[in-house]
């Protein structure tokens, strides 16, 4: 602090050094507060083992809730793949319904798609005609030509106005002027 400047208001003490007066006493800080406690051998085992006993709860809550979370997890992939309700004789209800459907009603297609494959049954009293009836060949479509009057060229563009196919901006301005 050399060099005071000028400008500012100086503190009582800045005054006092630089008038070399004694400056009055100042409250002392304790020196010790940036260093660790030191502790008893008995605090010190204390705190150890609240802390180990800490760390300990804390692993077994952990290991609770992952168990949990695990289960969890298990129960609702079950309960979201599960489309049958199993009874408690073990037999699931979903199989045996099924079963008495097919032999109620003989004359429907059962059709079955699992991963063991695709199948469809077709009862005797059907023939695969009448289930399938006779399919049309598809007709395969000639090239489009144009729909102008002694034109034979190929379509090239469809009118906005009539929606007919000409073959030329030409034939387009005609067919759209009409």
């Amino acid at each position: 602090m050399d060099e005071v400047v000028q400008n500012r208001p100086l503190t009582k003490r800045q005054r006092a050094k630089l008038n070399n007066e004694t400056v009055e006493d100042y409250l002392e800080l304790p020196m010790e507060s940036g260093k660790k406690k030191l502790l008893t051998e008995e605090e010190e085992a204390l705190r150890r083992s609240e802390v180990a006993r800490r760390r300990k709860n804390q692993s077994i809550q952990r290991a609770e809730k992952d168990k949990e979370d695990t289960i969890n997890r298990l129960l609702k992939k079950q309960a979201s793949k599960s489309k049958r309700v199993i009874k408690d004789d073990g037999e699931d209800k979903e199989g045996q319904a099924a079963g008495t459907k097919q032999q109620e009603d003989r004359t429907r297609l059962h059709y079955v798609n699992n991963k063991e494959g695709s199948s469809l049954s077709i009862p005797m009293s059907h023939t695969i005609q009448e289930v399938f009836g006779n399919q049309p060949k598809p007709q395969v479509k000639g090239e489009a030509r144009c729909e102008v009057e002694a034109c034979n060229n190929l379509k090239k563009y469809v009118t906005k106005k009539t929606g007919k196919k000409v073959c030329s901006l030409e034939h387009y301005r005609l067919v759209e002027s009409a």
